[in-house]
């Protein structure tokens, strides 16, 4: 995940003697505008751009009261999130979630699109979910990298909901990042933007759900095998982005985030929260001691997904 950067340095200086030279890049595809989003049976979300971005929702038996527009993290899919939507779905609260472009079932695998263009479709599906249930609250809910775009969302393209709830978000700005890092993604974009470090040698653990999340890696739509430099690089692009714009958000923010998190420093998330605006009376901060990277999913998951809801009750 988002600590593969912390090895490129030391990699990338391995490898640049080999035969990198014959990687280039590649990025999805964006097109213009020239389609009214809509979702259709499966369902599919059909955005902007004609792109076909796979949905999947949780809801409860009765009409909601709130919706949760769910924006999943680097790597993963909507599906990784189904106990997460079905407690949702069991306390009252309808879930949305869709694959971003670029991963799990969406066109283009393993590619990046642009921040902006990940942005607009949460915007997108946000104005559906406002059409579909227009007298019920509806807040945006991002974890890692969906936390980013959330933001950015809700700063720079009016995200249409009531408020945002940031889990771990993927903050760890360049600036912040060790020179070494910083070098090393330089390096490999240059001489090798289509390489694929797993990252298996840093024993990063991202949850202590330890059945839950080999249950989740067993699915073929999760990002197996490493990421691609470029797809990495476009994530500390949206990272820079997204918090550079967070004095801009008019929501209410409720930023969520695990002491034991390994893949996002605490540094980062401090400097988020002090510039957030706390204008309003509902912007509030949660910490958790036991926390991991995977709050919702991990063990005491509950928690946090109950600390959401009184959130959203308030």
């Amino acid at each position: 995940m988002i600590k593969i950067i912390q090895v490129l340095g030391l990699m990338v200086l391995m490898l640049v003697g080999l035969q990198l030279t014959a990687c280039s890049s590649a990025r999805v595809p964006v097109g213009k505008a020239v389609h009214q989003p809509k979702l259709v049976k499966q369902p599919v979300f059909h955005s902007s751009d004609g792109s076909e971005l796979y949905a999947q929702h949780w809801l409860p038996d009765e009409p909601p009261k709130a919706v949760l527009l769910l924006l999943h993290g680097f790597n993963e899919y909507s599906g990784a999130f189904a106990t997460v939507g079905e407690y949702f779905a069991e306390q009252g609260v309808a879930v949305w979630a869709y694959d971003q472009r670029g991963f799990g079932r969406s066109p283009y695998r393993g590619l990046w699109s642009s921040a902006a263009r990940m942005a607009q479709d949460a915007q997108e599906m946000a104005q559906l979910l406002r059409r579909e249930y227009p007298d019920t609250p509806l807040y945006s809910i991002g974890t890692s990298m969906g936390g980013a775009v959330s933001l950015l969302a809700a700063a720079e393209h009016d995200l249409a909901v009531d408020g945002v709830i940031l889990v771990a978000p993927a903050v760890w700005t360049s600036t912040t990042q060790p020179f070494y890092q910083r070098w090393g993604l330089e390096l490999a974009l240059k001489f090798a933007p289509g390489w694929s470090p797993t990252g298996e040698s840093l024993q990063i653990r991202p949850t202590d759900n330890r059945a839950l999340l080999g249950e989740i890696w067993q699915s073929p739509w999760m990002m197996h095998g490493g990421s691609r430099m470029d797809t990495v690089a476009g994530l500390v692009d949206l990272m820079d982005q997204s918090f550079a714009a967070a004095p801009k958000v008019k929501q209410p923010v409720l930023l969520l985030y695990g002491n034991k998190d390994e893949l996002v420093p605490v540094d980062p998330i401090n400097k988020l929260w002090a510039r957030l605006p706390k204008t309003r009376s509902k912007t509030q901060q949660i910490r958790y001691p036991n926390g991991w990277h995977m709050l919702l999913r991990d063990l005491q998951g509950e928690k946090v997904m109950a600390d959401i809801i009184a959130w959203i009750e308030e």
